[in-house]
């Protein structure tokens, strides 16, 4: 019974890990502090903003990161902001930024905050849809590699590649007015 367990165990801890190697790495810009919030249904009120940049689902032990960040051009970019003590900053997000740590590598096996960008918000409601934040390649990254990837190297400089992702202020949601009946119908 002992080795049944010691076996169902042993396959448990493999599948997991396989499963946890099987996620796509990706950097997504949110427009909280808690990194929930990608979309946001009217401009913000308040016309000073943070967008933060977090990085996801890497599985390596970050030395370095380098991407832009293309911003719609209803949000201006002020500045870029980074933990000073653990990192190096070359560049800005909107021209391409390259991010290494100093010391000890960033932990990326789940979410690891990259940086904040202090941005001005001029819009307001939404007079404009579509509004976007975008994470895309660095101007020097590989030419062969599409817009949409993001380099990164581990602490023996082993290269890794994962995507930019989108957030999105006041997004066009396409609306059909139907019945329940109709909705049913598609399922039989």
């Amino acid at each position: 019974m002992k080795k049944i367990l010691v076996v169902v165990c042993a396959v448990a801890f493999c599948l997991g890990a396989a499963s946890a190697n099987a996620q796509v790495a990706y950097v997504q810009p949110y427009f909280d502090e808690l990194h929930t919030v990608t979309v946001l249904d009217s401009c913000p009120s308040e016309p000073l903003g943070t967008i933060y940049v977090v990085a996801h689902n890497w599985g390596i032990f970050m030395s370095a990161i380098e991407y832009q960040i293309n911003y719609a051009p209803q949000i201006t970019w002020l500045g870029d902001n980074i933990d000073d003590v653990a990192m190096l900053k070359i560049g800005s997000s909107p021209t391409g930024i390259s991010l290494a740590w100093k010391n000890t590598p960033g932990l990326a096996f789940t979410s690891l905050l990259l940086q904040t960008a202090s941005v001005l918000y001029n819009c307001s409601g939404c007079e404009e849809q579509n509004i976007t934040v975008t994470v895309v390649k660095h101007p020097a990254s590989d030419p062969t590699k599409p817009n949409y990837m993001v380099r990164a190297l581990d602490f023996n400089q082993n290269e890794y590649w994962g995507i930019g992702m989108v957030a999105i202020i006041c997004p066009t949601v396409p609306v059909e007015e139907t019945t329940w009946g109709s909705i049913k119908a598609q399922y039989k």
